[in-house]
Formats: structure tokens, C-alpha cells, sequence
């Protein structure tokens, strides 16, 4: 039904309203068995591969942030949570040249199937990388109070930052979920940017706090990657 819905969005309205500008891709995992995976976030590494291929056939890749001051279609690529697969996918980001930025869940530092402190250190080091923060444990900000979203969002920007030694200012909203104190926070803590979950292309109207991506996972193809890109699933939004 989805696909059904998305073919006539497509082919009755998107294709005669599509703006140029900057479409973000969201992936998570590579490969790893993931308990929590209950609809496909850890792609095939060789899958991914093939994206990648793909994409530098046919696409200008730049930074997500970046792309508010280019006028042209692009493409970002965005990685969230840290999972220890990841370094694969940046092996194959680094080999194409592809800026990346990396969204990290700074608890699961360590952790069994995570990134260690160590991996953060070279991946910062890595040309056309960036590291964010994806809060500190991962938990619904929109479940939280002023307080609580406070804790979430300044304990991994000081723990990135003392990682790398050097400043992290974006972040990505945990579950795609955030609400009006989420929005006011980011500001006054100091992030330059935020990438949402909400689906769309980026202009340089789009509010810096709430740029859009879709998120990617195990069962698309070349053919649904590049549906995705041209917006077919935009008209479907996942409440946070």
C-alpha cells in the first residue's frame, strides 16, 4: 500500500512541484545483527557499496550543512548511533571521497557493537569527516523536561569534544523526536545544525535546526534509493 501510495504522490504531484536542493540520506548500521532492528536500519555492506557507487555516478555529495548555500541537486550522507560496523561504511565513504557526518550516541561509547573512544579519534582525523552528537543515551527528547533535554544534549557534546579536541556544533535528533524546548536548547548550547527525520529536500530556507533526511535501509534497492532521492516517500512522515 505504502509503495502503491507513493507511485500516485509521485506521478500526480511531486514530479511538477520538485525544488532543486539538497536531499540527506540517513543510514544507521552495516551489516550487524541488530536485536532492536525490527524493519531493516543495518544494510549490507556490499549493498552500501553499491549506493555509493551510485551516487557518485550521478550526484554532486556534499556536507548536509554545506548544501543551504548550493543552488544545485546534491546529496548528503548522514550516519547515526555508532555502531563499531560503521568503520566499513567510512572505509568506503573515504575511498569515493564522500563527506560524511557521523551522529554519535555518546552512553554507547565502548560498548559491545558500539565505537570506542579510540575509533572516534581517527574518524575525526579522516578528511571530509564530521562528528555529531545523537544525544547522550539515545532516548526520546520530547519525553523529556527542559532539565532533562539540557543533561542529554551539553554530556555528549562535552564528551565528543573532549574526544577529538576540537568542537562538535550538530547534532541529530535521537528517534527523529524534539519539541519546542529541543529547538530552543540547541541554539543556546551552541549547534550550529541539526538533522531531523523529517523527509524533504534542504534550500536555504529550510530552518538549520530541522534539516531533512530519509532515512535508508537494508531492503532498498538502486531503484528505491533513487525513488527516495526524487521524493516519491516525502508525502509520509513518521510522528515523533
Amino acid at each position: 500500500i505504502k509503495d502503491t501510495v507513493a507511485e500516485l504522490y509521485y506521478n500526480t504531484f511531486k514530479r511538477f512541484t520538485r525544488i532543486q536542493g539538497n536531499r540527506a540520506l540517513c543510514y544507521h548500521a552495516f551489516g550487524s545483527k541488530l536485536k532492536h532492528d525490527t524493519y531493516g536500519i543495518s544494510i549490507d555492506i556490499k549493498k552500501f557499496e553499491e549506493h555509493i557507487k551510485y551516487l557518485s555516478d550521478h550526484y554532486r555529495i556534499v556536507n548536509i550543512y554545506d548544501s543551504k548555500n548550493i543552488t544545485e541537486d546534491t546529496i548528503s550522507v548522514t550516519i547515526d548511533d555508532g555502531y563499531k560496523d560503521n568503520i566499513q561504511a567510512i572505509n568506503i565513504l573515504s575511498k569515493y571521497n564522500f563527506p560524511f557526518t557521523l551522529f554519535i550516541s555518546s552512553n554507547f561509547l565502548n560498548k559491545a557493537g558500539y565505537l570506542s573512544n579510540d575509533d572516534i579519534k581517527d574518524i575525526s582525523l579522516i578528511n571530509n569527516s564530521e562528528i555529531g552528537t545523537h544525544g547522550n543515551t539515545h532516548v526520546r527528547l520530547n519525553k523529556l523536561d527542559y532539565d532533562e533535554q539540557l543533561n542529554e544534549l551539553s554530556k555528549s557534546k562535552i564528551i565528543l569534544e573532549s574526544l577529538i579536541n576540537a568542537e562538535v556544533d550538530c547534532m541529530s535528533y535521537p528517534h527523529g523526536s524534539y519539541n519546542m524546548n529541543t529547538l530552543d536548547l540547541v541554539k543556546k548550547i551552541g549547534y550550529r545544525y541539526a538533522a531531523s527525520s523529517i523527509k524533504g529536500i534542504n534550500t536555504s530556507a529550510t530552518n538549520q535546526y530541522l534539516l531533512k533526511r530519509i532515512e535508508i535501509i537494508s531492503s532498498d534497492s538502486i531503484k528505491s534509493l533513487d525513488k527516495k532521492i526524487k521524493g516519491y516517500y516525502d508525502y509520509y512522515q513518521i510522528r515523533t
